[in-house]
């Protein structure tokens, strides 16, 4: 069985691992690098937003996923 070799590496970080990297720049006063990470923020914000405002309507396998997800990226900022 063969199998494919990916071309690129995928390193985005998740939002669990970015709010480290914010946190971080805003606790050592890296001003600088949080007033450029300010659009990624408020992505980020919006998109929890619209999760809260639909999470009543997903199906329970879809609810398990987003509790599952939010437990991880928690656990990845110390939580």
């Amino acid at each position: 069985m063969s199998q494919e070799i990916p071309e690129t590496i995928d390193f985005t970080p998740t939002w669990g691992e970015w709010a480290n990297m914010f946190r971080r720049f805003a606790e050592t006063g890296e001003t600088r690098a949080v007033r450029e990470l300010r659009a990624d923020l408020a992505k980020a914000m919006a998109a929890a937003q619209a999760l809260h405002e639909i999470r009543s309507t997903l199906t329970e396998e879809q609810a398990k996923t987003v509790s599952q997800t939010i437990a991880a990226e928690l656990t990845k900022q110390g939580f």
